[in-house]
């Protein structure tokens, strides 16, 4: 063998134990269930469970992770980048500062969970239930969350620019401040929800169900209202909304609307 293909080989051996998991800290994990700050790249624990254990600031990045139990799990500030944490169940887990970028979510449970500051770049939520969660201040921008269940969270303050929300439900989710430049809402059921003060500019809400909702101070500078159900909603105070605009969406007797602009009644 040529003296390049041993240095290339050995490149890959070192570059294989630099990402390999500690072999004592994954023996401390499953044997207590805990390891804070512990090396666990790469680690296989699929289907595993593992209810309340912490894990806070510890390095998870690129585990096999698929159906694993974390109810209640404690993950402050962990590493998850490129984790498969599909089927996973997070409900009411701490995963404050957590670095979730690229992270696999699909179909998760969710619900209850906090992750506030938490980097959620590029994330499949697919699918997720995510009721009641805590996302206050993330950074979820470019992530996928069609058909997930949002109701009630709150993502006040959020970053989340170019995400895809498309079907899914937010019933009385709290937007408000959240900078959602060109997001796409298309057929999502956001009854309720709030938009205070939230940057919305070229979202699209295609034949969304935006009844109820609080737009007030919003910019909704070039957004797609399209066939969306706007009734009791109030937009009385949004900035840069225009007659255009509202042309195809539709409202009731009872949704507030800037001086001067109008709206048809939805049909029943």
């Amino acid at each position: 063998m040529k003296l390049e293909g041993l240095f290339a080989l050995l490149i890959i051996g070192l570059a294989s134990t630099a990402y390999a998991y500690d072999s004592k800290d994954a023996s401390r994990l499953k044997n207590k269930g805990d390891c804070i700050g512990c090396d666990l790249r790469n680690l296989k624990m699929q289907s595993d469970v593992m209810p309340g254990s912490n894990l806070s600031n510890s390095t998870l990045r690129d585990s096999q992770l698929k159906s694993i139990n974390l109810k209640g799990a404690q993950l402050t500030g962990a590493d998850l980048r490129r984790a498969d944490l599909e089927k996973a169940n997070l409900e009411n887990a701490d995963l404050t500062n957590a670095i979730l970028r690229g992270t696999d979510l699909e179909k998760a449970i969710l619900s209850g969970a906090k992750l506030i500051k938490a980097d959620l770049r590029d994330t499949d939520l697919e699918n997720i239930q995510a009721i009641n969660s805590n996302f206050l201040e993330a950074d979820i921008r470019n992530a996928n969350m069609k058909r997930g269940n949002f109701s009630q969270a709150i993502f006040k303050n959020t970053r989340m620019s170019d995400v895809n929300l498309k079907r899914s439900i937010a019933v009385g989710a709290d937007f408000s401040n959240a900078r959602m430049k060109n997001t796409k809402f298309k057929r999502a059921n956001l009854e309720g929800a709030k938009f205070i003060k939230t940057n919305l500019a070229l979202a699209n809400f295609y034949r969304a169900n935006l009844s109820n909702t609080d737009f007030t101070g919003a910019d909704l500078s070039d957004t797609i209202l399209r066939e969306a159900n706007l009734s009791g909603a109030n937009l009385e105070e949004a900035t840069e909304l225009t007659q255009a605009q509202l042309r195809y969406a539709c409202g009731d007797a009872s949704t507030r609307l800037p001086t001067g602009l109008l709206i048809h009644d939805c049909i029943r």
